[in-house]
């Protein structure tokens, strides 16, 4: 399977270098082992090839420090090395704000139905890759931006007036989105068709299921709790719930029986709960996060408001179970507790002052290793040399989708409780939740049910340092959570003894011993509803000013 992947990308590849490196005059011969568009749409193969690039969205875990786990640290979950703050001015340029794969994906649209060469099931298939991508990238521009251009046909560069097109409001992108991905669900080729074809570890229709889950959860919590919309919100989180069933209810994905596997694995081609993953292998396609929580650049470790949120093995959480022995030390703080916290930090404190045997420090003194693999090599392990796969999409976001929808529906019964959450709490060894006994944390936010408080937790202690949180919190209308006047708890360590204290040269606590990654007094400026939303970039307006075409900024900035 891996040599089939890295076998495309090379090949793709390689032919960009070779087009990079020819001179002007030799394409402009029309060569016939050049590919221009004119020459190009006459195969299935020469269209599969072309859709390996979008490939490059699925962002896995990174190449250095762009992955999507662990180094998403601006969040309640970590305390990065220094402190993560909101920008106050609106800069000239984002990343994020990228039309490239939608001008790809557009023309992808545009030419396979044109080609002959495809049957009916193989040109809708490639309708579903292009219309799936081309919806992929437009969630995470509204996600960002929230109104922007909605440009759905492959335009040509002197087409002037289509390209400045003013915003498009974000529900009516969002009714969009979801008309690409419905379409993807119904005609991308399923996992087993495209196995019979020679295809594996490939976009499919159980992708689209669960991608589609997650966007609608997405869209119709901020719907419900951002912009007050609750007649989209009631309609995007129906579709949640159903497509997220449809992958529950089938039952073609099961749950491997160790959390940690999940992200610490060589191969996850046979792991039963992956739906797609990225593929690393040592010398050709390799990450960083390993090398990163195995170094002596300090870990962003876990918060005090983390590690606290992580139930007792009885169910409860540690403000009211017997079970909770404290955390004066770490031994402690992991008795009794749900697996998925014991996976995913060390049984010993590093910190400034305190480096463990192998010199490695915490920012919080918590050590990561959730994405430990003993089994690598001396080199494998240093940066940027780590050839563990990365899940894209996995079963136990699929649960958590299903059963917040549910919940949020006021449609959650405990037969669906059983099929997703207590799924979930078996393998971390925690006691089943049962709808009828539901435990009342003091810490729970006032307008946010006891179900609601239990299923976001599940969701943040399953899917810890996944790049999930940074956009739950986002999406739940909750961005005081990154406020340490509302949490102080974010800003704190795990808790050291008097004598440990003394010890430590230059590493700042309280007065009870919590580690301060930041020091005292540290405070984080959180702006609703300006925080809500990426700025449109300065850039970007002055280019529409120059048009002459209003472009309004978001609000706040």
């Amino acid at each position: 399977m891996k040599t089939y992947y890295i076998k495309n990308v090379l090949i793709c590849g390689a032919a960009m270098l070779f087009l990079a490196g020819c001179s002007k005059g030799f394409l402009d011969r029309g060569s016939k082992t050049v590919f221009q568009d004119g020459n190009f749409w006459t195969s299935e193969n020469n269209v599969k090839s072309y859709c390996w690039e979008f490939y490059n969205l699925f962002t896995g875990f990174g190449t250095g420090t762009n992955g999507d786990f662990y180094f998403t640290t601006f969040t309640d979950d970590q305390a990065a090395r220094s402190l993560d703050l909101f920008p106050t001015t609106a800069p000239a340029s984002n990343s994020h704000w990228d039309y490239t794969y939608i001008r790809k994906a557009n023309l992808l649209l545009v030419r396979v139905p044109q080609m002959s060469a495809l049957g009916d099931e193989a040109r809708n298939h490639y309708l579903g890759v292009g219309r799936f991508f081309r919806a992929f990238e437009y969630a995470n521009l509204v996600r960002h931006f929230g109104d922007v251009p909605y440009i759905n046909g492959y335009l040509d560069q002197s087409d002037i007036e289509a390209i400045y097109a003013p915003p498009t409001p974000r529900a009516a992108v969002v009714d969009s989105i979801m008309a690409d991905l419905q379409f993807a669900v119904a005609n991308l080729r399923s996992i087993e068709r495209s196995k019979a074809l020679g295809d594996v570890n490939v976009l499919s229709r159980e992708v689209a299921l669960a991608y589609l889950g997650r966007v609608a959860l997405y869209e119709g919590t901020y719907a419900k709790y951002v912009t007050g919309d609750a007649a989209a919100a009631g309609r995007l989180l129906q579709i949640a719930r159903e497509v997220s069933g449809e992958i529950v209810g089938k039952g073609n994905f099961t749950l491997t029986p160790v959390y940690k596997d999940l992200y610490s694995s060589l191969d996850l081609s046979k792991n039963p709960e992956v739906i797609l993953y990225k593929s690393y292998v040592s010398g050709v396609l390799t990450h960083s996060v390993i090398g990163y929580t195995n170094s002596s650049t300090m870990m962003s470790g876990l918060t005090k408001d983390a590690v606290d949120a992580f139930l007792c093995a009885d169910g409860l959480p540690i403000s009211l179970s017997g079970m909770y022995e404290g955390d004066d030390n770490i031994s402690h703080t992991l008795a009794g507790r749900d697996l998925r916290l014991v996976q995913s930090v060390g049984d010993e404190l590093a910190y400034i002052g305190n480096p463990d045997e192998k010199g490695f420090t915490s920012s919080t003194g918590y050590i990561i290793t959730k994405f430990n693999n003993p089994a690598l090599g001396a080199s494998e392990v240093l940066a940027p040399n780590n050839p563990t796969d990365a899940p894209i999409f996995w079963l136990a976001e699929v649960l958590l989708n299903y059963a917040e929808a549910s919940a949020e529906l006021g449609l959650l019964t405990q037969a669906d409780v059983d099929n997703t959450i207590n799924l979930l709490r078996a393998r971390a060894g925690v006691a089943p939740m049962s709808l009828s006994s539901l435990p009342d944390d003091p810490l729970r936010d006032s307008d946010v049910s006891p179900l609601l408080w239990e299923i976001r937790r599940e969701r943040r202690c399953e899917l810890i340092m996944d790049g999930f949180r940074e956009w739950d919190i986002r999406r739940w209308g909750k961005l005081e959570y990154l406020d340490p006047a509302v949490k102080p708890s974010i800003f704190m360590g795990a808790r050291l003894s008097a004598e440990d204290v003394s010890a430590a040269d230059g590493l700042a606590t309280d007065a009870l011993g919590y580690i301060l990654p930041y020091g005292l007094g540290t405070g984080r400026a959180v702006e609703v509803p300006k925080n809500y939303l990426d700025a449109i970039p300065t850039g970007e307006l002055t280019l529409y000013q120059l048009k002459g075409i209003d472009f309004p900024q978001n609000p706040g900035w």
